[in-house]
């Protein structure tokens, strides 16, 4: 990095509002970041190298998340996905809060609806990570060869939601008509396909690559909702639906004075 390019970097951020003194070599912050300085900042970095990563909006649950972490690890992120550089992570699985430990394959970042994702291989496949839930990163200095076929289009093109699974299932659901116009004027899956029923209600049919997150989404719509295939989704949302009322049945409402 030039001289110069350094300089005009520096008064840039001073007109932004942060206060940082430079002296031979070094850069010192004067004062603590706030979650405000560290998502501006972030913009800031991650508009600069919109061309390396799938470039994402929504910061603020991952700012929180990383606690003062935050410009470290997307750095690090960046720059191992440019360099095409294996990186070593501690992390905290969302399912159960087990902190592990992984070597991965970075090669992309993605936003989620609250939160961003890290698409790496691990073990030859691919998986997305929660960057909020990456305790600890270093790189290795091991670089890797990236799958020519990899592209965030086609990886997503049967994801639902931000959930990528390495199976595909042919999924069909029928909504009824009360629903219907709510599903029938939203765009669910790149593959979908909508039948107009003549009592009012919608068939959606789709192809996806994870039972449980579509399963999560087709709960979210009660009895409006019925899975005609595959009997895998069936018996998931039935299994999940039953393990709510059994965790609801027989108890007494709050307040009721009983």
């Amino acid at each position: 990095v030039e001289t110069a390019t350094l300089h005009r970097d520096l008064r840039d951020l001073r007109e932004m509002g942060f206060d940082i003194h430079s002296s031979k070599n070094k850069l010192t912050l004067l004062k603590s970041l706030s979650d405000k300085d560290y998502r501006t900042l972030l913009s800031v970095y991650l508009t600069s190298v919109s061309g390396i990563i799938s470039f994402p909006k929504n910061i603020s649950l991952t700012v929180k998340q990383l606690e003062g972490k935050t410009l470290k690890v997307f750095t690090v992120l960046v720059g191992a996905i440019e360099m095409r550089e294996r990186i070593r992570i501690s992390y905290v699985r969302h399912q159960d809060s087990r902190l592990l430990k992984y070597t991965l394959e970075p090669y992309d970042i993605i936003p989620g609806n609250r939160d961003w994702r890290l698409i790496a291989m691990s073990d030859g496949i691919f998986k997305q990570f929660i960057i909020g839930g990456i305790k600890g990163i270093e790189r290795t200095g091991e670089r890797f060869e990236r799958k020519p076929e990899y592209s965030a289009d086609d990886y997503y093109a049967r994801s639902f939601g931000f959930f990528s699974g390495t199976n595909v299932f042919d999924v069909a659901l029928e909504f009824g008509k009360k629903v219907a116009e709510v599903i029938g004027n939203r765009t669910w899956s790149e593959e979908q396909e909508l039948t107009k029923n003549d009592d009012g209600s919608l068939i959606l049919k789709m192809k996806v690559n994870s039972i449980e997150e579509v399963g999560s989404w087709v709960l979210s719509w009660g009895g409006e909702v019925k899975v005609l295939k595959p009997a895998k989704l069936r018996e998931y949302v039935v299994a999940k639906a039953k393990g709510i009322i059994e965790s609801n049945d027989g108890q007494e409402q709050e307040g009721s004075g009983r």
